[in-house]
């Protein structure tokens, strides 16, 4: 449509913190930083020229040493789940201590299927699935609560946070599950320490749904309890900066260190390369054995998607029910 409009010899002014939108729509780009321009260029510009303009520095992506296969964390055993839509046959699965493991795929393929099941949201029609060595099949959610899983949804203000109430707010809730009193001056002060060792950009009293969408990631990783078995994560950086896309990964990057097990989903096809020791691909009703990620390619990943397995790639299949 922007582009149209330019054609049609009309001017249009676009604002974006994505490159890679400013790249394809623009001739030009004005940066502005805390009120004052800082800098112009023509496009097409380096994206390395853009990020120096932007934040005042060179930003690189955290590094995420190697995983050592040892200590198993989350296992599934001939595992199937259903929905109102789709069966995914997972079979057989083990992700390992300190794991990061990349669910690639269509929207609607099964990801989300796993991570809620893995969170204890919904049950498995069939097999078992143990977290930390305990099995957990067919366990209420509160009890994987209290086996050490965390769940954050892709939606922060439908499932993650609350329309309507502050951070300090949010605190309180997080806090106060097992008390019959509220300890007001201590929540205040525990909302005070996690806006600045998250460096949200509020203050206790500000509502959530008026923060940036990266506060309000930064709040839902505040509001995640210390330590975690596993992090179950949907989408973690859509729709951030690249300042909060690598201050997200630096969290979870840190978790990972100290023993936390991650399994997130993404469309982001570099995130998930640059991020995960090992990737699951649901494509298409298949879902593929865990790859190295040193195995794969941008290129390689995108073809299975897009249902190009190889017969050692594909361990199961999803079948998807028809409604009529």
């Amino acid at each position: 449509a922007a582009r149209q409009l330019a054609s049609e010899g009309k001017s249009v002014i676009f604002v974006s913190h994505k490159l890679e939108d400013v790249e394809e729509l623009c001739d030009r780009v004005t940066v502005m930083r805390s009120g004052k321009v800082v800098g112009n260029a023509e496009i097409p510009c380096p994206d390395s020229v853009l990020i120096d303009l932007i934040f005042g520095k060179e930003l690189a992506p955290p590094i995420k040493p190697v995983t050592r296969q040892t200590e198993p964390m989350l296992e599934l055993k001939n595992v199937v789940v259903k929905d109102d839509r789709l069966t995914l046959n997972m079979g057989s699965f083990t992700a390992y201590k300190g794991e990061v493991i990349g669910l690639a795929g269509l929207e609607g393929s099964g990801q989300q299927l796993l991570l809620l099941l893995c969170a204890g949201l919904i049950k498995a029609a069939s097999g078992t699935i143990s977290i930390d060595h305990s099995n957990m099949t067919q366990k209420p959610y509160s009890d994987y609560l209290k086996s050490g899983i965390g769940y954050s949804p892709a939606d922060r203000l439908k499932d993650g946070l609350i329309r309507g109430l502050s951070i300090h707010e949010h605190v309180i809730l997080r806090n106060s599950s097992q008390k019959l009193m509220i300890d007001w001056k201590g929540s205040h002060q525990k909302a005070i320490e996690a806006i600045a060792t998250f460096n949200i950009r509020g203050k206790p009293n500000s509502h959530v749904d008026r923060l940036s969408g990266g506060n309000q990631q930064r709040t839902q990783l505040a509001l995640l309890p210390v330590p975690l078995n596993l992090l179950l994560m949907e989408h973690p950086t859509r729709g951030l900066d690249i300042e909060s896309t690598l201050w997200v990964w630096q969290q979870l990057i840190a978790r990972c260190q100290t023993g936390t097990t991650i399994l997130f989903m993404s469309s982001d096809l570099d995130e998930i390369m640059q991020y995960s020791d090992r990737v699951l691909v649901f494509s298409g009703g298949n879902v593929s054995s865990a790859i190295e990620t040193s195995k794969l390619t941008v290129e390689k990943l995108g073809q299975m998607i897009g249902g190009r397995f190889t017969e050692t790639e594909s361990i199961s299949t999803a079948q998807e029910i028809r409604i009529l």
